[in-house]
């Protein structure tokens, strides 16, 4: 059984060094706390840039497995896909945001989260 890994690609509040989670009422999914919503402008123009210039919305290909939620974008940690792999890569660069394992609640660099993927892509 292989259980899927999530990192969290956005600006969140923090409870000293761990990223703030919460749920509600509606919702009783604890969730990561936006402290300001990433940028839909620069994930689009990150996405055109490793996808084409004929992207013209925030529909992430199928087979990435990355999506936008309440201001964040959610994506599966040990992805093998270099696209995505670029996309985040360039999109952390772009937007200065953070990486949430969503695991530990903590965040991490991109350099460790590359060296983590690249560890894991290898055969």
């Amino acid at each position: 059984m292989s259980f899927i890994h999530y990192l969290f690609l956005g600006h969140f509040e923090h409870d000293g060094d761990v990223v703030r989670f919460s749920k509600t009422t509606s919702d009783p999914v604890y969730r990561p706390v936006v402290r300001h919503s990433i940028d839909t402008g620069a994930t689009k123009a990150v996405l055109q840039e490793v996808k084409g210039a004929g992207v013209d919305d925030l529909a992430f290909p199928d087979d990435w497995m990355v999506w936008l939620s309440n201001g964040y974008l959610v994506c599966e940690k040990y992805t093998r896909n270099p696209e995505v792999i670029n996309f985040v890569a360039r999109l952390v660069k772009r937007t200065r945001c953070e990486i949430c394992d969503a695991s530990a609640h903590c965040v991490i660099t991109l350099d460790d989260w590359l060296a983590v993927v690249h560890d894991y892509a290898k055969p």
